[in-house]
């Protein structure tokens, strides 16, 4: 760039000076009233764009990032202040297993038709089994959010992600378990030893989520209304306050959504089985010398604290075999809930408000294989008020 006292101020016929300045191929004319103006707006000029080159370099340098390492930048920088350790911990999952080859591309070189063949790449996995519909959708717009973040530090002037179409991901059809498997898992849970099987039998006639069950206090429980309050869940998530991402803690955080905040009714002969549970549990604390509190957890280990949920979950595989039962997770109780009350004629709304889902259509697309199944039979109720032909 040219120095400043190799400009030439000159004089125009009105009276101002001038002096023209390239840059990027293109002329900027400065005028002033007198040299002195020109001059010092000139130096300004000069300074701004000496300044704007320095930053084209330092941005030409970010622009050359890998997409993993600007990602891992945006997750520490922006996300994890300011979500639940979840939401942080899924987006890091996308990071370790669902970048793939793209990861390692500078962000600048990265195009739509890139990450529109990554999406469909990620149609199937090493296993062969297709990601779902709404991984895929969760992994197009982690992208999203990390391009957009480039564009707000000006590193790219454009986000790669617009204009990708999510490819048709596998509709996976959520396993329950038969009439018979769950009669099994019950006496199973029932002939246990360990008292607190008996939140797969709460589960299986509430449809409450793992988290949600291990999260419930006592307090929670109301055995007059029969009725179980659910505000928060136990789950176990990155220590977002600390560095690093390798720290873990047991917490009680908020529910899944806001729609999780809900009650869950419960029959008179599950009050009962729980009232049974709460008396057993009672005995227990009496012998080990605990004292009891509403805000013990219902369900808990043998220091009379929350129950770490890995090792809830061994437990509950101990169960499955016992009861003969095989690809099974805890899951696979909600499903199977949602299952006897579509069986049982229970309306779609009430279902979902029961599961806590945030909309009515969540519950049809993920349960729209039984729906199908139901509306052949509930077809046949027309035959009620149909007009036979020889009546015309």
């Amino acid at each position: 760039m040219k120095k400043l006292k190799s400009y030439k101020i000159q004089k125009r016929s009105d009276g101002r000076y001038t002096v023209k300045v390239m840059n990027h191929g293109k002329g900027i004319q400065i005028y002033g009233k007198t040299k002195q103006q020109v001059r010092e707006k000139l130096a300004d000029t000069l300074k701004q764009m000496e300044e704007a080159k320095l930053y084209e370099l330092d941005n030409l340098a970010l622009s050359t990032t890998r997409l993993k390492d600007w990602t891992l930048c945006c997750l520490e920088n922006y996300s994890k202040p300011h979500v639940t350790g979840n939401t942080y911990a899924s987006y890091l999952s996308i990071l370790n297993h669902h970048m793939g080859k793209i990861g390692d591309v500078a962000l600048g070189n990265i195009s739509s038709i890139m990450i529109q063949q990554h999406l469909l790449s990620l149609r199937k996995i090493e296993s062969d089994e297709p990601l779902s519909p709404k991984m895929l959708l969760n992994i197009r717009n982690l992208l999203s959010m990390v391009f957009r973040l480039a564009i707000q530090n000006r590193i790219l002037i454009r986000n790669p992600v617009d204009g990708v179409k999510l490819p048709k991901g596998a509709i996976h059809k959520p396993r329950a378990l038969t009439r018979n498997e769950q009669a099994a898992l019950i006496r199973a849970a029932r002939n246990s030893d360990r008292h607190l099987m008996f939140a797969v039998i709460l589960a299986l006639y509430t449809g409450m989520r793992k988290g949600e069950i291990l999260g419930l206090q006592w307090s929670d429980v109301d055995f007059d209304k029969k009725h179980i309050s659910i505000t928060k869940q136990l789950v176990r998530h990155y220590d977002i306050t600390e560095s690093g991402d390798t720290r873990s803690v047991l917490d009680l955080t908020t529910t899944k959504t806001e729609s999780s905040v809900r009650y869950v009714y419960i029959i008179d002969e599950l009050a009962d089985e729980f009232k049974t549970y709460k008396e057993k549990m009672l005995a227990w604390k009496a012998d080990k010398g605990i004292e009891h509190s509403e805000d013990d957890f219902v369900f808990c280990n043998h220091l009379n604290k929350a129950i770490e949920p890995r090792r809830f979950y061994q437990y509950y595989k101990e169960l499955l075999a016992k009861a003969g039962i095989e690809n099974a997770n805890f899951h696979t109780l909600r499903h199977t809930f949602t299952t006897r009350c579509l069986e049982s004629g229970i309306d779609i709304v009430t279902i979902s408000k029961m599961l806590g889902h945030t909309t009515t259509r969540l519950t049809t697309d993920t349960y729209s294989h039984l729906l199908d199944e139901y509306k052949a039979i509930e077809t046949e109720k027309i035959r009620c008020f149909y007009i036979p032909i020889d009546l015309d």
